[in-house]
């Protein structure tokens, strides 16, 4: 078994990246008729591969899942499912890239973290670690230019005068 430091923040880490998953889907079937339908479906692709592989290392390191924090995730996505969706899908759009670009930033970290500690465990050695997170930069970076992209007509001041 891992390390239980390094157990609870894999599980953290997977929890995120569960409701971040869980998220990228609710937008790509929310947005699947719009012009950002197509970014959220890559989005979908990219962590699911990213998520894959994080399973894939505490598989490998003998990290039990914790069934608590996928419960969590669970319930956390079925409350906050109403703020990413409805009438306005401007806002419903900036609102999901924003807090999606956040977990990308949490998972820029991870990799980080995991970079620093690779050359003390021989399973984290042997993973692109290097790679996954210049994946993660790059989502990093495309949310980041969408998200700007959005701003403008998500916060655009349109009570009456």
């Amino acid at each position: 078994m891992a390390h239980e430091g390094l157990a609870t923040y894999l599980n953290d880490h997977l929890a995120g990246a569960t409701a971040g998953l869980k998220l990228a889907e609710l937008a790509a079937n929310e947005h699947r008729s719009d012009a950002h339908g197509a970014f959220f479906a890559e989005l979908v692709a990219d962590i699911k591969v990213d998520y894959d592989v994080l399973a894939g290392i505490m598989d490998r390191i003998n990290v039990e899942k914790s069934a608590t924090k996928s419960a969590l995730v669970e319930i956390g996505s079925a409350v906050m499912q109403p703020k990413f969706t409805g009438a306005n899908d401007a806002m419903n759009a900036f609102i999901t890239v924003e807090t999606l670009s956040i977990g990308v930033e949490g998972k820029v970290c991870m990799w980080r973290a995991l970079i620093s500690v690779d050359d003390s465990d021989a399973t984290l050695a042997r993973v692109e670690l290097e790679e996954l997170l210049e994946r993660a930069e790059d989502q990093r970076s495309r949310l980041e230019a969408k998200r700007l992209e959005l701003a403008p007509e998500a916060l655009a001041h349109t009570a009456p005068v």
